[in-house]
C-alpha cells in the first residue's frame, strides 16, 4: 500500500511540470509584416535570396549569374537583381570575364543583361578593368557595351577614359568612344 501512495504523489508533480512547460511555450502571437516595406513594394511573384543560375547555349555553359536577391515576375522572363555578379566562360570552361554591379536586370529567355551601379568588368586573360555606371550584354550580338562614361585600366596601370565603350565577347576589339586621355601610372 505504501508503494501505491508514492505513485499517486508522483502523478501530480508530473502533471504540474507538464502544465508549467506548456504554459511557458505559449506566447502572444506577433503581428506585422514578415517582409520589409521595400520588399513588398517590388510586387514580385517570387523572391530568391542567394540566387545562382547558369546561361547555356546548345548544352554548353556560357556563364553564371549570381545575385544576393532576385525578384521574379510570373508575367515576364525578366528578373531584377541586387548585388549581381555575372561570370562568362571560355569554351574550355575557364573564366573569361566577370561583371559586378549593385543592381541589374536579366532576361531569362534571351540571357540579355543590364548591370547598374558602379559596375566593374574584369577581363581575366589580360587583367583589364572597365568601370561604368551601367554595362549591357547581348548574347545574340555577342557584345558587351556601355553608353555611360567609361574608365578602362590595363594591367600595366594605363588608364583610358571615354564617354562609352563596346567590345566583342573575346575582348579583342574593345572600342572606347571620345577618349579623354590615356595616363600611365
Amino acid at each position: 500500500m505504501h508503494r501505491m501512495i508514492c505513485e499517486v504523489r508522483r502523478r501530480p508533480r508530473w502533471a504540474a511540470l507538464l502544465l508549467f512547460i506548456g504554459l511557458g511555450a505559449c506566447q502572444e502571437a506577433t503581428s506585422g509584416p514578415v517582409a520589409s516595406h521595400e520588399l513588398l513594394e517590388q510586387g514580385a511573384d517570387n523572391v530568391v535570396f542567394g540566387m545562382t543560375s547558369f546561361m547555356t547555349a546548345n548544352g554548353i555553359r556560357e556563364g553564371r549569374v549570381e545575385a544576393d536577391t532576385a525578384f521574379m515576375y510570373a508575367d515576364s522572363a525578366r528578373a531584377k537583381l541586387r548585388q549581381m555578379r555575372i561570370v562568362f566562360y571560355n569554351e574550355d570552361g575557364t573564366e573569361k570575364a566577370t561583371v559586378e554591379g549593385t543592381s541589374g536586370e536579366w532576361d531569362q529567355n534571351t540571357d540579355m543583361m543590364l548591370a547598374r551601379g558602379d559596375v566593374l568588368l574584369v577581363v581575366h586573360s589580360d587583367g583589364r578593368r572597365i568601370e561604368s555606371a551601367e554595362i549591357h550584354y547581348d548574347p545574340s550580338e555577342e557584345k558587351i557595351w556601355s553608353d555611360s562614361a567609361t574608365v578602362q585600366t590595363l594591367a600595366n596601370g594605363r588608364v583610358t577614359r571615354g564617354s562609352s565603350f563596346e567590345s566583342d565577347m573575346e575582348f579583342r576589339n574593345v572600342r572606347i568612344s571620345n577618349i579623354r586621355g590615356a595616363i600611365a601610372r
